[in-house]
């Protein structure tokens, strides 16, 4: 495969570098994991609120 190189603005780099890295931590959490994973950790680990759920 070719490499190429492009060219984006750096907060847009250090946005995708933080994903790479939380999804990463997060892998190497779920696969050491012996139990099922909370929707809240989940969350926590990649950066978003989970919503609640309604009744």
């Amino acid at each position: 495969m070719e490499e190429r190189n492009i060219t984006i603005p750096m907060e847009e780099y250090k946005k995708l570098l933080e994903a790479s890295v939380r999804v990463s931590v997060f892998a190497d959490y779920v696969n050491q994991s012996k139990y099922s994973i909370d929707r809240e950790d989940c969350g926590r680990f990649l950066g978003f609120e989970v919503v609640k759920e309604e009744d």
